[in-house]
């Protein structure tokens, strides 16, 4: 795991946000992106971290195809996020720093989403 992790500014949100994601596999993506611009990384950074080909790590976050186990296991050993999260966004085995972050980051994301379909 990174020995200093960094908490999300609104830059990063804003970055975060720059493509809608629709894919069949938007809410994982969602999660990803999230866990991403908590740790402040460029894309091609956090794959290329984690031992994943940058190619594959865009695919996932972009909601088109479906992060694999493996994938999965490498972010959790490089970053610490849990398995848990990724396939179904339960926040319990997150270090609770990254949780609180997270739970945040998410909310925000949520929250812009309905704002920018008109929702209230």
């Amino acid at each position: 795991m990174l020995d200093s992790l960094k908490n999300i500014d609104r830059a990063n949100l804003s970055a975060m946000k720059q493509k809608e994601i629709t894919g069949r596999y938007a809410d994982i993506a969602l999660r990803l992106r999230a866990a991403r611009s908590y740790f402040d990384m460029p894309q091609k950074d956090f794959a290329e971290a984690a031992n994943v080909q940058q190619k594959s790590y865009n695919q996932w976050e972009s909601g088109d195809f479906r992060i694999s186990i493996q994938g999965a296991i490498k972010l959790r050993e490089r970053y610490g996020i849990s398995l848990d999260f990724i396939y179904v966004g339960n926040m319990d085995a997150l270090p609770t720093k990254m949780s609180n972050a997270l739970a945040s980051i998410l909310r925000d994301s949520a929250s812009s989403a309905s704002k920018d379909s008109g929702e209230d």
